[in-house]
């Protein structure tokens, strides 16, 4: 399915996603290495913030592209179908 993405979010979601790869590898590397314990967590609590700030960026897109388009085309009931999964209200 293809879907109408706006260019800005699209390069900030890219940047993100080269974000959670830089603390990954440095997790990584910190693991080689038998970093301290604490140290490692501060990483991994790094990679989990910067994926919620992906998800955020994502689903923000989302409400204003492609649900926008498909209440358009008369899809309510897809679109609070599909939100209410994606938020765990709904399996």
């Amino acid at each position: 399915m293809n879907h109408k993405h706006d260019k800005s979010a699209k390069t900030r979601a890219i940047h993100r996603i080269k974000i959670v790869k830089g603390h990954l590898t440095k997790i990584q590397k910190m693991l080689d290495n038998d970093e301290y314990c604490v140290g490692i967590v501060h990483q991994s609590r790094a990679v989990q913030s910067a994926l919620k700030k992906l998800d955020s960026l994502i689903i923000e897109n989302h409400l204003k592209t492609c649900v926008i388009d498909q209440i358009q085309n008369g899809e309510e009931d897809r679109v609070v179908a599909e939100l209410l999964k994606l938020f765990d209200y709904k399996d």
